[in-house]
């Protein structure tokens, strides 16, 4: 009665729909090209002499075991994003958690995994003051959608920092590396082993830009006893300067 009332109809086409993004748009979204760094998971052009090192790996950390991101950037992708992220339209999180969950199903070390007991789903924390304003947490509505898909269990062990910038979104690769790594933390009780996570954790988050803020985040689950594995799922993959320049064009 309530979806006749109140029909659903697809964010982009406005056709309607079950959900709030319909099949035939969710389907067109564009999904990152192959091949692709099998460590960040960016599109590279030709065959690596290193799968691990393609040019935004090369000289960095590697704190998380993988990341991948579903889609790469497109008007359609970044208007979902910011209506998701600043429009308030947390309604969306459900459907584009599904990117996730199809990436999950695409990645070789993460397809075959099918008792998820050994796994766990965090998202990336937000400050409290973007909290305040925007009333959630994209990545965490996100996570929860993802979550409940493959029947994993959520965890909330990181905290956001005040002693960083609270967006990343106008500074330099460099810049956000080092804000990143003054931005977050591990909470004391899994630190000190308190409360304990799975071996295997899924890190979830809308946007991977420079992996600042991801790779930050995973240093900190590293430190939690036990844990072993840190995988990185993402909606969309943006460098910083076609993100910017995307950006100024919506």
């Amino acid at each position: 009665m309530l979806s006749w009332i109140y029909p659903h109809y697809c964010e982009l086409c406005h056709r309607a729909s079950e959900e709030d993004l319909c099949e035939d748009c969710l389907s067109r979204l564009p999904r990152v090209p192959l091949p692709i760094c099998l460590y960040c998971g960016a599109p590279v052009a030709g065959e690596q002499e290193d799968s691990f090192r393609c040019i935004e790996c090369s000289g960095r950390a590697r704190s998380f075991d993988l990341a991948r991101s579903a889609c790469a950037l497109s008007k359609s992708t970044l208007f979902l994003i910011h209506q998701l992220k600043y429009h308030r339209c947390n309604y969306l999180a459900p459907a584009l958690s599904r990117l996730i969950d199809e990436i999950w199903s695409e990645t070789p070390p993460l397809a075959g995994v099918h008792d998820t007991e050994d796994w766990g789903v965090v998202p990336v924390p937000m400050g409290a003051k973007h909290l305040f304003s925007r009333g959630f947490n994209q990545a965490e509505e996100l996570a929860f959608g993802f979550a409940k898909r493959r029947g994993i269990r959520l965890y909330f062990p990181l905290l956001r920092l005040p002693s960083g910038e609270e967006s990343q979104t106008r500074l330099s690769a460099g810049e956000r590396w080092k804000n990143a790594l003054q931005s977050y933390a591990l909470k004391q009780a899994y630190a000190l082993g308190r409360r304990s996570l799975p071996s295997h954790i899924v890190l979830i988050d809308d946007v991977y830009t420079t992996g600042a803020t991801v790779r930050a985040c995973a240093r900190c689950l590293k430190k939690a006893p036990g844990v072993r594995y840190v995988a990185v799922l993402t909606i969309l993959r943006a460098g910083v300067r076609a993100l910017e320049s995307m950006d100024s064009d919506i």
